[in-house]
C-alpha cells in the first residue's frame, strides 16, 4: 500500500498509462529506425535522372539568383512567366536544395541523407496519425502494422532514393502535421463544448430543485438546516482559538477560493487560445505543404471531411 502510494506521488500517474506511453514511443521509434535502415544504402548514390536538372543546373539552387527568385521561378529554375516553364511551383522544396548546396556543395550524400531523414519523420507522423484514428481495440497492433508497412513499402523507393522526390517527402510531413493539428483542434473544441454542456445541465438541475414541489422543498429545507448547523459548529469551534486565528483562516480560505476561480478562468482562456492556435497551425502547415508540392492542398478538404465525420458520429449525452 505504501509503495503504491509512493509510486503515484513520485511518478505522477498510473503505471499502466506510463507503460502504454512507452510502448507507443517504442513503436514510433522502431518504425522510423526501420525506414532509416532500409534506405541507408542510398547515401552512397549520386544524382540520377531529374536530379541533374533540378539541382546541378538549377540557378536557384546554386545561388545565382536572389532568395525572392525562389517564389518567382518554377521547380526547375525557369521563370513562371516564361512560355517554356514547367509550371510546377515548389519554392520551399527548392529552398531545401539551396541549403544543402550552401552546406555541402554538390556532394550527393547530404541530399540523400536529408531525404532519408524526411522519410523517417514521415513514418513517425504516420504512426501518430494511425494512433489518433484507429479504434481502441486494434490500436496497438494497428499502429505497429501501419508504421512498418509505411516504412518498408516499395512504392516509396523513388521518392526517397531520388533527390527530386524530396518534394513528396516534405509535402507528406507537412500534410500530416496539418491534419494532426486539426484533429487536435477538434478535440479541444469538443472538450470545451462538453464543459459548457455540463454547466448548462447543472444550472437546469438547480433550477428544477428550486421550482420543484413540496417533497423536494422539504428536502432542500432539511439540507439548509444541516448546513446552518454545520456552520454554527465551525464558528463555535473556531471562536475558541481566538479572533486573530479566525481572521487568518478567513484570509486563507478567501485566497484559496480566489486562486481557484482565477485558475479556472485561466484554464478556459488557455483552452480557447490553444483551439485557435491549432487552427492557425493547420492553415500554416497546409500552405507550406502546398509550396512543397501542389497536391498537398487536398489536406484542407480532408480536414473538412474528417470534421464532418466527427460531427455525425453518435455521441453519448454529456451529462452521463
Amino acid at each position: 500500500m505504501n509503495s503504491t502510494l509512493t509510486f503515484q506521488i513520485r511518478g505522477g500517474g498510473d503505471p499502466d498509462v506510463d507503460i502504454l506511453a512507452r510502448m507507443e514511443l517504442v513503436v514510433t521509434a522502431a518504425s522510423s529506425l526501420l525506414g532509416f535502415l532500409l534506405y541507408y544504402n542510398t547515401l552512397d548514390a549520386g544524382f540520377v535522372y531529374d536530379d541533374r536538372r533540378a539541382i546541378l543546373s538549377n540557378p536557384d539552387v546554386i545561388g545565382h539568383t536572389p532568395i525572392n527568385a525562389l517564389f518567382e521561378n518554377d521547380f526547375w529554375g525557369t521563370p513562371l512567366t516564361d512560355p517554356g516553364s514547367h509550371g510546377s511551383y515548389r519554392p520551399l522544396c527548392v529552398a531545401t536544395y539551396r541549403l544543402n548546396y550552401a552546406f555541402s556543395g554538390f556532394k550527393p550524400w547530404s541530399y540523400h541523407f536529408l531525404n532519408v531523414i524526411f522519410h523517417c519523420t514521415a513514418t513517425a507522423l504516420v504512426v501518430v496519425t494511425a494512433r489518433r484514428l484507429l479504434p481502441a481495440y486494434c490500436m496497438r497492433v494497428g499502429t505497429a502494422v501501419t508504421g512498418i508497412a509505411f516504412a518498408a513499402h516499395p512504392i516509396h523507393t523513388e521518392a526517397v532514393a531520388g533527390v527530386v522526390g524530396r518534394a513528396d517527402l516534405a509535402a507528406c510531413n507537412l500534410f500530416l502535421l496539418s491534419f494532426l493539428l486539426y484533429s487536435e483542434h477538434i478535440r479541444l473544441r469538443e472538450q470545451r463544448h462538453k464543459k459548457q454542456c455540463r454547466h448548462i445541465v447543472k444550472d437546469n438541475l438547480m433550477r428544477r430543485q428550486i421550482t420543484s414541489n413540496d417533497p423536494p422543498f422539504r428536502l432542500s429545507c432539511h439540507s439548509l438546516v444541516q448546513h446552518i448547523m454545520m456552520n454554527v459548529r465551525k464558528l463555535l469551534k473556531a471562536s475558541k482559538a481566538g479572533p486573530m486565528k479566525m481572521l487568518d483562516a478567513c484570509e486563507v480560505n478567501g485566497a484559496v477560493r480566489l486562486k481557484c476561480q482565477f485558475s479556472g478562468g485561466v484554464s478556459e482562456d488557455s483552452g480557447e487560445l490553444l483551439q485557435w492556435l491549432t487552427l492557425a497551425g493547420t492553415l500554416t502547415f497546409a500552405a507550406a505543404a502546398t509550396l512543397c508540392k501542389e497536391p498537398a492542398i487536398m489536406v484542407l478538404p480532408l480536414c473538412i471531411f474528417y470534421d464532418f465525420l466527427k460531427g455525425t458520429r453518435y455521441e453519448e449525452p454529456y451529462y452521463k
